[in-house]
């Protein structure tokens, strides 16, 4: 369940029946967890905007989670291989 962006909207969260995303959204309220998160827009979106835009992957072939992971692992190896050669400059 995806709890909106930061600062869009508040959203009341069932603690009886989500009660995991209560406590998620609990934690992203403090001021830690909003530090946290606002860290995790700069470490983890970039690779995932390369991913899409590079190498025009935007859905998977394959179905399980096993079958997904190996998929992705292969992407982030092709991703990876692709700036090394372009580092190189070859």
């Amino acid at each position: 369940m995806a709890l909106g962006r930061e600062g869009k909207q508040d959203l009341e969260i069932g603690a009886q029946k989500y009660p995991h995303s209560a406590a998620m959204d609990a934690k992203l309220k403090t001021s830690k967890g909003k530090t946290a998160y606002r860290k995790r827009k700069w470490i983890v979106e970039a690779p995932n905007g390369w991913i899409k835009s590079v190498l025009g992957f935007r859905q998977f072939s394959l179905r399980g989670l096993d079958k997904v992971k190996a998929e992705f692992k292969l992407v982030c190896l092709a991703l990876n291989l692709r700036r090394m050669c372009n580092l190189r400059g070859t």
